[in-house]
């Protein structure tokens, strides 16, 4: 899917950058994708359509506590049913977040989860683990649950896998704090990124294409009393992208 970025990514490495993001946009660009950024330098946004489907990017300001400074975030609508809830960490994120859950409810004395917590807290409290036994490397590296623990296993047994694997041997390299989840009929990536180089804008998209992939994949091992929906997840970005003047806003996420 991303053979084209990869191409225009080492023909333009050794180019010293004139402005702040000149890199990126020039990146999205030859790949045939919007860019915005904010006036004030502080974030920007990369969309690509397909299919009828909005990809969108963005890096700016983090907007998770345990996210340090600035992150980069994915979004995508596949109109899964909103049962779908599946999620995916690294595993020093999974310890640092069960610590700070636990230690929020004890001191505390709360009994009831409270709803103003990002999903990805209550989740770990809420939804069964799966068994990632059958790779060494996935056991290690990540924890994967959801709110059906077969759709999640066959989420991550497939593309999703593989290529979480070969992630963490350069994206994910230095255990930053990563999680890709499913929830509302979407597919979310976030991410510390301290520098959005286009090489790591383009890891990135080859994790959350493999993760739609997978998606697809799944159709039909959903219980049956939930919806059902065909995912429509392209290997080919076009470049209608629906008019929008807006400029990047991060509370869009």
């Amino acid at each position: 899917m991303f053979a084209a970025l990869k191409y225009w990514w080492d023909r333009g490495t050794g180019r010293s950058e004139k402005r702040p993001f000149d890199a990126i946009e020039t990146w999205a660009e030859r790949a045939g994708f919007r860019f915005r950024k904010a006036k004030d330098g502080t974030r920007f946004v990369v969309e690509a359509a397909s299919g009828g489907q909005l990809l969108r990017m963005e890096w700016g300001p983090s907007q998770r506590s345990y996210i340090k400074q600035s992150e980069l975030r994915l979004r995508m609508d596949l109109s899964l049913p909103d049962s779908l809830q599946m999620l995916v960490l690294t595993q020093p994120l999974t310890e640092q977040l069960e610590s700070e859950t636990f230690e929020r409810y004890t001191q505390d004395a709360q009994t009831v989860i409270d709803m103003s917590t990002p999903e990805e807290m209550r989740w770990l409290a809420m939804f069964q683990k799966v068994d990632l036994s059958f790779d060494t490397v996935l056991r290690s590296r990540f924890c994967v649950l959801g709110v059906h623990p077969e759709s999640a296993l066959a989420w991550i047994n497939g593309p999703l896998g593989a290529q979480l694997v070969r992630a963490t041997q350069d994206l994910l390299a230095s255990e930053a704090p990563f999680v890709l989840m499913t929830m509302r009929g979407k597919i979310y990536l976030r991410m510390q990124v301290a520098e959005p180089r286009p090489e790591v804008l383009s890891q990135c998209l080859e994790v959350f294409d493999a993760a739609a992939q997978s998606v697809q994949q799944i159709t039909g091992q959903i219980p049956p009393n939930d919806a059902e929906w065909a995912s429509t997840a392209s290997t080919s970005w076009q470049t209608q992208i629906p008019i929008d003047d807006e400029p990047p806003d991060s509370t869009r996420f």
